[in-house]
């Protein structure tokens, strides 16, 4: 509980201790007055009974007093004071009965003690100790003298009445002499009860001021104790953590960028703590993100001085060159069209504007690919608005579709975000791109924009981007190389539709440079859909902040490659093996295979692969089988990538290769891309 309670204290604000202490304290001293106050009361409570046990003490002398002038005088006015005087004992004795029962009589108690002449001020006090401490020993002790002094009263008025009795009936001096002496015996009796009373109360009031004293004593010491403890432990909680961040700063000052602040508590200094450690972590981004691009120099540098370089700066020149005397031929070109009122120079004019712009996209293009190509291109990542752009898009290229009488539809799902982080400039070449190569195919019908969120992470949405168009479609011989350099769907494409060639080889690389990847699905005569598939950082609306970017400056396809890494195929269908291992080869991989999951356990064993394709429904041994086998041993390659390879995708499948301890699942027909994606990523993750 103690730990619980310090740990507790340690992670509240600077604020809310002092608070805390404060209040601790002040309940402590609150506690103190109230005992004060308490002994106080009690003491005075005291004190009236004992002036009460003086008033009862001197009725009873009293009483005895005018009962002694009543036997000598005869005169019924002494009796008389004899009884108003025995009204005191009288009245105490009914207040100790109705506060000693089990259901107290408070008014008859109050009645009773005003009857025994006790101040009316004093009477409460004196009701509420009779209701506390009536089994204190002291109290009981005194309550008990005081209930045995009442037989006794009880005699003296029982002798009375008999002195009165005889002296109205005549009786002899020597029997009244008789009563006299024993209401002198009586008398002395409750002198030595009325004394004992008052000693025990005061033993009683000793022993509560004892006590009292003890009590503040103690309070005293535990508010002492409670403010030392706990300013020490705030004190040194906040020395601590002070003196890490200043540690820590001083490391930071030395270059020491991977050491971090220990963060003691959840108070302000550990909130300062904590923003000093996302500062070093900043630091340490950027300073890898300066050597990353050092290295990025070195390397450019070096493709300088070879003649692929000096190529392809000469393109990206040359291509400069022409595009500004381009921009002022068209810019001249909108003049003339503004300034002419005649139809046919007004037409002339259009398509000389129109082949400008053609003329432009093409030299655009080029110098995409020049920057492409020497690695000059970066990812400028800021906030924007992904519906405002797209709606922009469709501004600039339904002039387009409404010339050849296209339908342009668009489709946002509502659970993309508004505003989100990425390079927009990028997304929305990307677009502009395959809109208006869907626009260039499609003779009639329409081109649809489609735009879904796919995954929603705490920190950032993966959206799939889809244009799909009723256009001529791409043979199948052909969708591998789309993407190529200068190439397209066919040979009179280029004769019909114009155009260079480079157009989707951008829209692939500029997408990959994104960290995406980008396909196709097209048939013949009815039209292709392209899809690609991008991550984006949410933005976030109070702070705008957002999380690292991160660049691809190595090629990671070379950097495995150069490996040659080898990959096991594990497939019973001989054709779809074959498949694969064109594939990869094609691609730089090594390859083996084996025909069932009991060969492919054996060649893992005896041999080394970098990576396992694993088919699932095999004869002798499946895929799952294998897997579990490889899993099983107690050596280094049990940890060998499997990703699960098949035809299987039934609800459960997945789970129950990942379960297994599989490490990835394609399911066929794949996309080599996706393949390649997914085994790359394996292998950079198993090399690290």
């Amino acid at each position: 509980m103690i730990l619980s309670f310090r740990k507790g204290l340690k992670d509240i604000s600077i604020a809310k201790k002092l608070y805390f202490t404060v209040g601790i304290m002040a309940v402590l001293v609150t506690i103190e007055l109230f005992t004060l106050y308490f002994a106080v009361t009690t003491l005075s409570a005291v004190r009236s009974f004992v002036a009460g046990e003086g008033m009862w003490s001197k009725a009873e002398k009293d009483a005895a007093a005018a009962l002694n002038q009543y036997a000598r005088s005869h005169n019924e006015a002494d009796y008389g004071a004899f009884k108003q005087y025995l009204k005191v004992p009288l009245g105490d004795r009914n207040a100790r009965l109705a506060l000693l029962t089990p259901h107290p009589d408070l008014e008859k108690a109050r009645q009773g003690l005003l009857d025994g002449r006790n101040h009316p001020d004093d009477i409460d006090g004196m009701i509420s100790l009779v209701l506390r401490f009536h089994k204190v020993y002291y109290i009981n002790k005194a309550f008990t003298l005081w209930a045995n002094a009442e037989p006794v009263i009880g005699q003296l008025t029982k002798i009375s009445e008999d002195l009165h009795f005889k002296i109205n009936n005549g009786a002899s001096q020597k029997d009244i002499d008789k009563s006299l002496e024993n209401i002198k015996l009586i008398n002395k009796q409750l002198t030595d009860m009325e004394d004992g009373f008052s000693y025990t109360l005061g033993e009683g009031a000793r022993w509560l001021e004892n006590l009292v004293l003890k009590i503040l004593l103690t309070l005293s010491v535990t508010i002492g104790t409670t403010s030392i403890l706990i300013t020490i432990s705030v004190s040194n909680g906040i020395e601590k953590g002070l003196k890490a961040i200043i540690n820590g700063a001083k490391l930071i000052s030395k270059g020491n960028l991977t050491s971090r602040v220990k963060v003691y508590s959840q108070d302000e200094i550990g909130l300062l703590a904590d923003a000093f450690n996302q500062m070093t972590d900043k630091l340490e981004q950027n300073s890898l993100k300066i050597i990353r691009q050092e290295e990025s120099l070195r390397l450019e540098k070096e493709r300088v001085l070879a003649s692929e370089k000096v190529k392809q700066l000469f393109l990206m020149n040359m291509s400069h060159e022409i595009r500004t005397p381009i921009n002022v031929v068209l810019g001249f070109a909108h003049l003339l069209e503004d300034s002419l009122i005649d139809e046919e120079q007004l037409e002339y004019i259009s398509m000389l504007i129109k082949a400008g712009n053609e003329l432009l996209v093409i030299l655009n293009d080029i110098l995409e690919f020049s920057k492409i190509e020497s690695g000059d291109i970066v990812v400028e990542t800021y906030p924007f608005n992904l519906n405002e752009m797209i709606y922009a898009i469709l501004a600039d290229i339904e002039p387009q579709a409404i010339e050849k009488n296209i339908h342009l539809n668009c489709s946002v799902d509502n659970k993309v975000p508004g505003i989100i982080w990425g390079d927009k400039g990028r997304v929305n070449q990307i677009l502009m791109k395959l809109l208006s190569n869907a626009i260039k195919f499609t003779e009639r019908g329409e081109v649809v924009i489609d735009v879904c969120c796919i995954a929603d992470y705490p920190e950032y949405v993966e959206l799939e981007f889809s244009i799909k168009d009723t256009g001529i479609g791409i043979p199948v011989e052909k969708q591998e190389k789309i993407f190529d350099y200068f190439e397209q769907g066919s040979v009179g494409t280029g004769r019909k539709f114009g155009g260079t060639g480079l157009g989707l080889s951008i829209v692939k690389q500029l997408v990959k440079l994104l960290d995406g990847n980008i396909y196709v699905n097209s048939t013949p005569g009815k039209g292709s859909e392209f899809y690609f598939r991008l991550a984006f950082l949410k933005y976030n609306h109070q702070t705008g902040q957002r999380g690292p970017v991160i660049l691809n400056a190595v090629n990671k396809e070379e950097q495995l490659i150069a490996l040659k890494p080898k990959v096991l195929i594990v497939d019973d269908n001989p054709m779809n093996r074959m498949l694969v291992v064109k594939i990869l080869q094609k691609r730089g991989f090594e390859t083996g295979t084996a025909e069932n999951g009991k060969i492919a356990v054996f060649k893992v064993r005896n041999q080394n692969y970098d990576i396992v394709l694993m088919d699932l429904q095999m004869p002798e041994m499946d895929g799952y089988e294998a897997t579990r086998q490889i899993r099983a041993w107690q050596n280094d390659k049990k940890n060998i990538p499997i990703i699960a390879m098949t035809a299987h995708t039934m609800p459960g499948d997945m789970e129950k290769c990942f379960e297994i301890g599989m490490d990835d699942f394609i399911p066929k027909p794949f996309f080599s891309d996706m393949l390649f994606e997914k085994i790359y990523a394996l292998l950079l993750l198993s090399k690290n």
